[in-house]
């Protein structure tokens, strides 16, 4: 079975799709500090091999491994796969005669590869190997993998620093999706509105002022991007201008708008409910070894400018036929 049902990966679909990207300045400070863990693991391989990078996201770690492979005259062929439905490019040709192809394709389950055994090089996977069930996931890579292949996967870490905003993220979000808090307000207000419902109307904008002003607290010294204040100002304005909008506009914009928190509050729920700990890190080395992989390291990878952890780092491989 998958860890994550369908609902769980509809909302990463909707992520991947319409509020994430991939490369450029909108990537995460934290992944750039990762990336050289990436281009590390590119630089060993050998020139024509095969990778696969899976639960791929928007493919940030398959990108990068391409433009380091590009960069070092090394031909790689990158697939890339993830279970929600992805969209970046099918493939990155480059005019040098160099071509580390990268193939992205979602509906794939980690826990259901349709690739051959012993097919891969390298598997590689950031933040994503957590996400699916651990016994069919391990067994999977190990039959992909080919011996003398390589495995590097990097996942969230409990009680570290990721971990740690996404918890407080969760928690500001969770306020404004209250009852009163801001979003959930206004939302009430005008199905009110739209119901006839003066009553319900006029009891639930006695609070109005309140949330506002929860709303703008929320706001000071809030984190890059805070999905709290961007929902909240987003419905807040509406609200407050909408007698610009037809009713049924302006309920199925609010409606698409909860629709998408609900999405971000699910996914930072599934984050931190997937992270691991040193212990669940132990567990999850013996599942490798148990199918037949050889622990090569596991470290934490820190933030250089404070030390705190970011994630777990774990190596492995697959012995060769001659041990």
């Amino acid at each position: 079975m998958h860890s994550l049902g369908k609902d769980a990966i509809v909302h990463w679909t909707a992520y991947w799709q319409f509020e994430s990207k991939a490369s450029g300045p909108q990537r995460p400070l934290l992944d750039l500090i990762i990336e050289p863990v990436w281009f590390e693991f590119t630089d060993v391989l050998a020139d024509g091999a095969k990778v696969l990078d899976v639960a791929t996201g928007n493919g940030p770690v398959a990108l990068s491994c391409a433009q380091r492979a590009r960069a070092n005259r090394k031909r790689l062929h990158i697939d890339a796969v993830d279970a929600a439905g992805i969209s970046p490019p099918n493939q990155l040709p480059y005019s040098d005669g160099h071509l580390p192809t990268v193939k992205f394709q979602g509906g794939i389950w980690l826990e259901e590869l349709p690739f051959q055994n012993d097919e891969f090089d390298g598997v590689m996977s950031q933040y994503g190997f957590e996400y699916a069930d651990e016994q069919q996931a391990v067994a999977e890579v190990s039959r992909v993998l080919a011996p003398g292949g390589r495995l590097r996967l990097v996942i969230h870490a409990r009680d570290g620093a990721v971990w740690k905003d996404i918890g407080d993220r969760n928690r500001r979000l969770n306020a404004v999706m209250a009852d009163d808090g801001a979003v959930n307000l206004v939302r009430t207000l005008v199905q009110a509105q739209q119901k006839g419902d003066a009553k319900l109307f006029e009891s639930k904008l006695k609070h109005l002022s309140s949330a506002v002003k929860d709303a703008e607290k929320l706001a000071v010294d809030a984190p890059p991007d805070d999905s709290a204040v961007f929902y909240s100002r987003e419905f807040l304005y509406v609200f407050m201008n909408r007698q610009q909008y037809k009713i049924s506009e302006l309920l199925q914009s609010l409606e698409d708008g909860w629709k998408h928190a609900v999405g971000t509050s699910s996914r930072y729920e599934q984050m931190l409910q997937v992270a691991k700990s040193a212990e669940e890190m132990s567990g999850l080395c013996e599942n490798l070894k148990a199918a037949g992989l050889a622990i090569a390291a596991v470290r934490q990878i820190c933030d250089p400018a404070n030390g705190a952890q970011i994630a777990w780092q774990l190596d492995a491989v697959k012995p060769s036929s001659a041990g």
